[in-house]
């Protein structure tokens, strides 16, 4: 299905809203309201626009963050979790380890190398 402009820039914007809410419990219906586009459009467009499923961008970009707190910060590795949007350490930790190769705290103490 092809965009239109106007398509491109609704999903930008949710890229956005994404990239400045990814702490918040999102749910795509509420994402494509939010920017006046259609869910089907908007996560085929999405995946078209930035290679990847909405979903997984912002697992992705929340382990991210995840990675630049463990770096940068002393903050608990429970406070990370609840920080970037989870609600689960254990879940954080097993997707974190699914990412990286490393738990957290493994992470942390090898300072990412």
């Amino acid at each position: 299905m092809p965009l239109s402009k106007q398509d491109i820039t609704y999903i930008r914007q949710a890229k956005t809203i994404l990239d400045e809410n990814f702490d918040k419990h999102i749910i795509i219906p509420q994402l494509a309201r939010q920017t006046g586009i259609n869910e089907a459009k908007l996560k085929e467009g999405f995946k078209e626009l930035f290679g990847t499923g909405i979903h997984t961008y912002l697992q992705q970009l929340r382990l991210e963050k995840a990675k630049q707190l463990l770096l940068t910060t002393s903050m608990p590795i429970t406070d990370i979790t609840y920080h970037i949007g989870y609600s689960h350490v254990t879940h954080f930790t097993t997707l974190f380890k699914k990412e990286f190769g490393v738990t957290p705290t493994e992470f942390r103490n090898s300072k990412g190398l």
